[in-house]
């Protein structure tokens, strides 16, 4: 998709609500799927982070897209606001920076944010190739 122009890869809702005649066509940058697992994340304070001690609050990522990662974690943070993180892929741990675009807090004690990736773009992007590869259809 670009500039809000179909991809062809939206979903149709009638694939999530089990009724045909009802559709929807998501606006994305890009397709999401679904991915998840562990991370550790804090505000960008702009210092070299020799270790996790910075990144003191705790998530899991739900989804990733060609330019980001939907995640929720125990603190939330405005959009525009800058953030370094550490995804635990289970091979191997990959450190990324980015920018908050959504925020979302829920009922509960989770915060859901969408996240712009800017540093380490191809290690994210190797693993959303592959699995947007082996998924039906994304997000």
């Amino acid at each position: 998709m670009d500039n809000g122009h179909s991809n062809g890869k939206e979903i149709k809702l009638g694939q999530l609500t089990q009724s045909p005649e009802a559709s929807i066509n998501v606006l994305r940058r890009s397709t999401r799927v679904p991915y998840y697992k562990k991370l550790k994340y804090g505000l960008l304070n702009g210092k070299v982070r020799e270790n996790d001690e910075d990144l003191i609050f705790n998530g899991s990522t739900f989804n990733i897209s060609e330019h980001g990662i939907g995640m929720e974690g125990t603190k939330g943070f405005p959009p525009n606001f800058k953030i370094e993180a550490s995804l635990f892929t289970g091979e191997k741990t990959v450190n990324f920076e980015g920018t908050i675009k959504w925020l979302y807090h829920s009922n509960s004690e989770k915060w859901y944010m969408g996240i712009e990736v800017s540093s380490r773009k191809d290690e994210l992007q190797e693993i959303y190739s592959i699995l947007s590869e082996t998924t039906e259809f994304g997000l």
